[in-house]
């Protein structure tokens, strides 16, 4: 079959409205960025793309089958806000990851420099650290699609360049890698831009 591993989508975007039609196959192995201004669809397009949001129009697929379709549970992940449980530490939450996951997140805890705030609930990190902690979590899971929204924000210009290098990293292994980004160095480091919204 033509549309394996390969993320594709022949449709309008929107809500109740369609912001866009697009048409458009997503490889493995390749980084792709979103752009465009705020409230332009970026974000639209990502929960679409998850299966999280059907296309006004037409359709997406994954391997073939609806992103949203059981087939696809684990293949696809989306990361936006970081979420923690208010009453574990961060260790507690890398732990439950884990055991989860059957992922070791040792190399993401020395990666991301997190082992200090092991011990802190999230409430008493900066937005910094809880996304550096949200990231290093996400990341490594074993899925074949990822897709980011604005994963920079938060970070100072080092984790910037940490990330990028990390999403670079997991699209050479063979991921589809989507992100929604502002940062010029993001952009610059995808292998193809889309420009969501550039009709109006």
């Amino acid at each position: 079959m033509a549309d394996v591993d390969k993320l594709v989508i022949a449709g309008e975007i929107g809500r109740q409205t369609a912001l866009e039609y697009l048409e458009y196959t997503f490889e493995p192995g390749v980084m792709y960025a979103l752009a465009g201004r705020n409230g332009a669809g970026k974000s639209t397009l990502l929960l679409t793309l998850a299966g999280e949001l059907e296309p006004v129009s037409g359709e997406v697929t994954f391997g073939g089958t609806p992103p949203g379709d059981v087939t696809n549970a684990g293949n696809i992940v989306r990361v936006s806000d970081p979420i923690f449980l208010p009453d574990l530490s961060l260790g507690e939450h890398i732990e439950l990851m884990q055991r989860k996951t059957k992922v070791d997140l040792s190399d993401a805890l020395a990666t991301w420099q997190l082992e200090e705030l092991l011990p802190l609930p999230p409430a008493q990190l900066s937005s910094g650290q809880r996304q550096r902690a949200f990231l290093a979590i996400q990341l490594y899971l074993p899925t074949q699609v990822l897709l980011m929204d604005e994963p920079e924000r938060y970070l100072d210009t080092h984790w910037q360049q940490c990330l990028t290098t990390e999403l670079r990293n997991l699209a050479s292994a063979g991921r589809i890698v989507v992100v929604a980004t502002h940062s010029a160095d993001m952009l610059a480091a995808c292998d193809h831009r889309i420009v969501v919204g550039h009709h109006g």
